[in-house]
């Protein structure tokens, strides 16, 4: 009877075994990354910070985007946009431009400004791609600061959700919070990305003086968007008029049962003061618990229970090759319709492209081709209308760009105050 029992025991013994081992090797992995980042780019103090490089602060971000926080930073990138209509000074030029006047409009602009972040922010800062980015971006927003339609101060909020937004919702939301070196690097980088975009920092309290480091700069950034939005995030009509847009992106694909689900969820997740702004129907507390409730719930699944993500399921949004038929990028994914997406078997019948038709979307390749599936050029990215503007431009401001493509943002002879 007793070989009875321990025979009938032993593969629960067994399961218990490879469980707990599996458990070991959760908690003794999960961390490795982080780690291994501290030790292979050898900032291990904050005296250290103020050498890092531009060539270390991106791929630094880039492994966070791609490899630890993938879900995470890429819903923190598409709410800082969206954090920016509960501005009334910016929603209300949006809704002027006509840009957001329907909901196709609405997606394109969300697409051209994603494929101009992914190709400023995913690509190598040297690379000619990089460049042209930045410099498409400039020219795109300098016809509206020459007329005065677009303050430094907006330009700079926009500039400091992209650097902050990552980090906020990590460190709220994900399975760890960002170290102090990670943060840097988002410092570092953004600090660079706002010199080549020839946004003025002289509203921060260190300007004279100059930062000493990537996470100095961003802690007084931090500091003034917080008190920026305090002054300057109020309900308005126009901020309604962009919110709704852009749910009618975020739902376009989601059955309509569960919309207004979908709708309570996301304002809960950004916060009681942008959701007010945005004149969002609060969610009940009920609600609001059960989303927390689930997001914890998959920090703590992650935590200890799923292996880090590893090299080749790396999620990138970031096109490395031209399309051979047409010389052109295709973007990777798309969020509603399909602008500039291969009519490739994945995306017309694949796991992205079945789903959207069984859900009544269009796919790469329909309605005549209206969504651009031959791809972009950077220099022609932006409203339609303006896809031959800006040639002469960008010729003019690529090499004022350049200056910004290396070196160590903060070393002792570039932290001083920008003329």
């Amino acid at each position: 009877m007793e070989y009875y029992r321990i025979s009938i025991s032993s593969p629960y013994l067994l399961a218990s075994g490879i469980f707990a081992a599996y458990l070991l090797l959760c908690s003794v992995l999960r961390f490795r990354r982080m780690n291994w980042m501290r030790d292979h780019y050898g900032y291990r103090t904050r005296e250290s910070f103020s050498k890092m490089t531009l060539k270390d602060a991106h791929a630094i971000q880039v492994d966070l985007a791609e490899l630890e926080f993938p879900r995470v930073f890429s819903a923190s990138v598409f709410f800082a946009l969206f954090k920016t209509y509960g501005i009334p000074s910016i929603s209300k030029l949006l809704v002027q431009t006509g840009q957001l006047a329907n909901e196709t409009t609405t997606s394109k602009r969300a697409a051209d400004t994603g494929v101009l972040l992914v190709e400023a922010v995913i690509g190598n800062p040297q690379d000619p791609r990089t460049v042209d980015a930045i410099t498409r971006m400039n020219y795109l927003h300098s016809r509206y600061i020459k007329a005065g339609k677009i303050s430094n101060a907006d330009m700079l909020y926009t500039l400091s959700l992209f650097a902050l937004e990552p980090a906020r919702w990590t460190d709220q939301w994900e399975w760890r919070k960002l170290t102090d070196m990670e943060k840097c690097a988002i410092g570092v980088f953004w600090k660079n990305l706002g010199d080549a975009m020839d946004i003025k920092y002289n509203i921060l309290p260190s300007f004279n003086s100059g930062w000493s480091d990537g996470l100095d700069w961003l802690k007084e950034l931090q500091d003034w968007s917080l008190k920026y939005e305090e002054d300057n995030m109020v309900p308005a009509e126009s901020n309604k008029t962009l919110a709704d847009g852009t749910m009618a992106i975020i739902m376009f694909n989601t059955p309509r049962f569960l919309r207004s689900l979908l709708k309570s969820a996301v304002s809960v997740l950004i916060g009681e003061r942008l959701a007010r702004a945005m004149m969002f129907e609060p969610a009940g507390p009920i609600f609001s618990a059960f989303v927390v409730g689930a997001v914890r719930l998959r920090q703590f699944v992650t935590r200890y229970f799923l292996l880090p993500r590893p090299e080749f399921l790396r999620e990138s949004r970031y096109p490395r090759f031209r399309n051979r038929r047409t010389g052109r990028y295709n973007t990777v994914k798309w969020t509603a319709h399909p602008w500039y997406a291969d009519t490739s078997f994945r995306n017309r019948w694949g796991y992205m492209g079945l789903p959207t038709r069984i859900l009544g979307g269009p796919v790469p390749g329909d309605d005549n081709d209206k969504y651009y599936s031959k791809g972009y050029k950077i220099h022609e990215v932006g409203p339609i209308g303006l896809e031959e503007s800006g040639t002469k431009y960008m010729e003019e401001n690529r090499e004022k760009v350049r200056q910004f493509t290396g070196g160590c943002p903060f070393s002792a002879h570039t932290a001083s105050r920008r003329k």
